[in-house]
């Protein structure tokens, strides 16, 4: 039995969504290429130090001038945590006017499915149920009653578990060390720098050497923070799902729904 709605077909509206659906896959696509030309820079002790992140809050690179080294080890570990963050930061609102941008050409594409249109969908599909319910006996009827209620069940602990996730992956810290340890960097789950600390030792480094040791820390921080919390995911997973076997492309698919690249809380 072919279904309708009035106003227009089912095939006409089908093509509008396809139409829709080809022009919000060109827009991501052009917001993904801008993402990656995404430079933020920020600056410290009066462009003394100078910091780039791209698209997704890496930093690029670290640069000190040599005049910066006359500070102290705690005046410069706060004068390159100032200029890393600025410089995450205006990545990152480059990139939020990028998302924003996607995320208006998506909000389009569900104009179709309005809620005349899905109760119209909903009491038709109710309709040929009732008219078929004669066909399933008493034993299909109760094994549908299962899975549904363990989907409800399932889909429960999920909701419990991305709400109890979240929590848990704003507490993860990352922690980085280089240069024998004289460098020690700290940062969120999202990247973010938390805390950088030079100690004094470090200070003897030339300056160019120094700032390739701050990198080298950040990006084991960084690192550090992402296998934590890709570790929280996979754990997740086997909890809900005892006794299905995860692999890594499973975790990176429900790794990259729970933290996207570069999103992270105010």
């Amino acid at each position: 039995m072919s279904l309708s709605f009035p106003g227009g077909s089912d095939l006409e509206l089908l093509e509008q969504m396809i139409r829709q659906a080809e022009d919000v896959m060109r827009g991501l696509a052009d917001v993904q290429a801008g993402i990656r030309q995404v430079i933020g820079e920020g600056e410290g002790a009066d462009g003394l130090v100078r910091a780039r992140a791209d698209g997704r809050g890496e930093v690029t690179s670290v640069t000190l001038d040599p005049r910066v080294m006359r500070l102290d080890a705690a005046a410069l570990s706060a004068e390159v945590t100032k200029a890393i963050r600025a410089a995450q930061d205006a990545a990152k609102e480059r990139t939020d006017q990028l998302v924003a941008a996607a995320q208006s050409r998506v909000s389009g594409l569900a104009a179709p499915l309005d809620e005349t249109f899905v109760r119209y969908r909903f009491d038709q599909l109710a309709q040929e149920l009732d008219a078929g319910a004669d066909a399933f006996g008493p034993r299909s009827i109760d094994q549908h009653s299962g899975d549904l209620d363990q989907d409800a069940e399932r889909a429960a602990q999920i909701e419990a578990w991305l709400e109890d996730g979240q929590r848990e992956i704003e507490a993860v810290t990352g922690h980085g060390r280089a240069a024998d340890g004289r460098i020690k960097v700290v940062t969120t789950a999202y990247g973010q720098v938390r805390e950088v600390v030079i100690e004094p030792r470090a200070m003897r480094l030339p300056s160019r050497t120094l700032a390739e040791e701050l990198l080298l820390a950040l990006r084991r921080a960084q690192q550090d923070a992402e296998r934590q919390t890709r570790r929280m995911v996979g754990d997740a997973l086997r909890e809900l799902a005892p006794g299905e076997s995860f692999g890594p492309d499973a975790v990176d698919e429900w790794f990259g729904g729970v933290l996207k690249p570069f999103e992270r809380p105010e």
